[in-house]
């Protein structure tokens, strides 16, 4: 499975005294991953990296560029443990990277939200994206 990047010994160590420090539910969940090894979310195919693991055992995950082709780079939370799986890294010569900025994508967060989830939002007349009843 694919390494982005080979920790130093003091990285691994700091990160195995931080995983002690957890709440056990989050420190059992936090056992399994590592800021180093790249993970897929088995629901949509998108990569992500580790970023944070919550006290109910949830994960917060990026979604960037460097590893898929995304509309925009994000963090995703309340992710199930067992949703992610180690994978390689992309292949040479795939698509990858963000169509977005941050900032683009702050910008037209209303406008993105029906563009791609229509089944659930639609455009107000005051240009707010509504959750579809």
């Amino acid at each position: 499975m694919a390494q982005i990047f080979k920790p130093t010994k003091a990285q691994v160590k700091e990160w195995r005294q931080w995983v002690k420090e957890l709440p056990p539910v989050a420190r059992a969940v936090a056992e399994r991953f590592n800021p180093w090894t790249l993970y897929r979310l088995k629901d949509t195919g998108l990569r992500a990296t580790f970023y944070s693991v919550a006290d109910d055992g949830t994960l917060t995950v990026i979604v960037s560029g460097d590893f898929n082709a995304v509309m925009f780079e994000r963090r995703v939370f309340g992710i199930p443990a067992d949703d992610l799986e180690e994978c390689d890294l992309p292949i040479p010569g795939e698509p990858l990277g963000a169509v977005l900025s941050q900032e683009q994508a702050a910008e037209n967060i209303e406008a993105l939200r029906v563009m791609v989830r229509p089944d659930l939002w639609e455009m107000g007349e005051d240009g707010k994206a509504t959750r579809k009843h």
